[in-house]
């Protein structure tokens, strides 16, 4: 494990000496409104300068998460780096305890001869590979080295699986309310975990709100007024940066008229958070997978989505190597995320540097990327269902009068 941690370094550090660097930190696939280490670099100077960081429209990280930055400022780079090795070696660690869980617990129940041959082996590199994935994944390579403020929001997330694999409930309340003092959005996770832990779920909602509670107060007191609030929140919830990105949002909003704005942008947001409970209650001993499926849900709807969004998804993907046998589009959507990634600059520069193009062609690109994404969601859990009927029911289709029978999964 040593030298694909001493590679992971050594590519980000070359990678960070390159010019290319700058060039990355202008994508806008990259850096967003919300994670652009440039508009922290803002609000660490407004702040120097004894000037509301918030008075404008150009810093929406949270008071607290600025005065942080401003402490590691000089040595950022090496912050980042450091960060990006401990989330990996947070998500190996998770990884293997949660599969070896899921081991043991489909060992304790019993299952349909025909199936016992195939229920889960003990896959020793699952937390491995999902630590090969973090590394070396160009999108976690370039948030790395431009600074992106999703590194420390995906740190927190590999600390909420750690905690959830381990059953440290403290753990996953307060670093969900670390991450959701962020980006609000990381709230839904406690739903899947309180329905798991149901006798922890007490203590984990009184530790998860006197966090909130703390940070807010902290954040009141070092700004003297409660701005940082429209600023941060307002910003997420509202959505009036339509600066195109790789999700829908910018775009849906950008061509909506405008006394329709509230109605759509309502629906837009439940559309996000409504998932939470539903998913929960189909899988109501499985949080990882819901955790994955928010996750997932999470990069495709959010209103400003960056490609690190999809980093620690994709590192959970080895969790499920069990259900490659019902899989029917993975391949498809991998060949399609590569693809669709090198469109992105390519649009891009068509659009906004030949104006050759409009925003229909790029906003195309990002379209297909949100629908084969979502494919690969619905592929996963459609597998699970999938694989758990037969677990109970058999492999072989039952027969009525000779007649193979249809299974409709709900």
């Amino acid at each position: 494990m040593l030298p694909e941690v001493f590679i992971g370094v050594f590519l980000r550090l070359s990678v960070a000496m390159v010019p290319l660097t700058v060039w990355l930190a202008e994508r806008v696939e990259i850096s967003t409104p919300t994670s652009s280490w440039k508009r922290v670099e803002e609000g660490i100077a407004l702040k120097r300068f004894k000037l509301d960081p918030y008075s404008g429209d150009v810093v929406h990280e949270p008071p607290l998460n600025i005065i942080f930055y401003s402490y590691i400022y000089n040595y950022s780079s090496y912050f980042f780096i450091v960060l990006d090795i401990v989330t990996a070696l947070l998500l190996k660690q998770s990884i293997d305890k949660i599969h070896a869980s899921m081991v043991a617990k489909e060992k304790e129940h019993d299952c349909h001869p025909s199936f016992s041959a195939l229920k889960i082996k003990l896959n020793e590199k699952a937390g491995y590979f999902s630590l090969l994935i973090f590394l070396f994944n160009p999108y976690s390579i370039a948030l790395c080295v431009t600074k992106s403020t999703q590194c420390t929001t995906n740190f927190l997330y590999a600390s909420i699986l750690w905690g959830l694999a381990h059953a440290n409930i403290s753990l996953v309340a307060i670093s969900t309310a670390l991450a959701s003092y962020s980006s609000l959005f990381p709230v839904m996770f406690l739903v899947p975990v309180f329905m798991q832990h149901r006798s922890k779920a007490l203590l984990g909602g009184v530790l998860f709100s006197t966090a909130t509670a703390l940070l807010h107060l902290l954040s009141y007191q070092v700004t003297g007024s409660w701005n940082y609030l429209d600023s941060v929140y307002g910003f997420i919830l509202t959505v009036p940066d339509y600066t195109p990105n790789i999700g829908a949002a910018w775009y849906f909003f950008s061509e909506m008229f405008s006394h329709f704005t509230v109605l759509f942008l309502s629906v837009y947001q439940l559309n996000l958070i409504l998932y939470s409970l539903p998913l929960t209650l189909k899988f109501p001993n499985n949080a990882p997978l819901v955790i994955f499926a928010l996750l997932t849900i999470m990069a495709l709807f959010k209103p400003y989505t960056s490609v690190g969004d999809y980093v620690i998804p994709w590192a959970m993907l080895p969790l499920w190597s069990h259900l490659k046998k019902y899989l029917q589009q993975f391949y498809v959507v991998a060949v399609a995320t590569v693809v669709l990634t090198l469109l992105w600059p390519v649009l891009w520069y068509l659009w906004v540097h030949c104006l050759n193009a409009n925003s229909n062609f790029y906003f195309a690109i990002t379209l297909a990327f949100v629908l084969f994404q979502s494919f690969l969601l619905s592929d996963v859990l459609y597998a699970k269902m999938r694989r758990d009927y037969a677990l109970k029911h058999g492999i072989e289709h039952q027969k009525i009068d000779g007649v193979d029978t249809v299974v409709t999964l709900n």
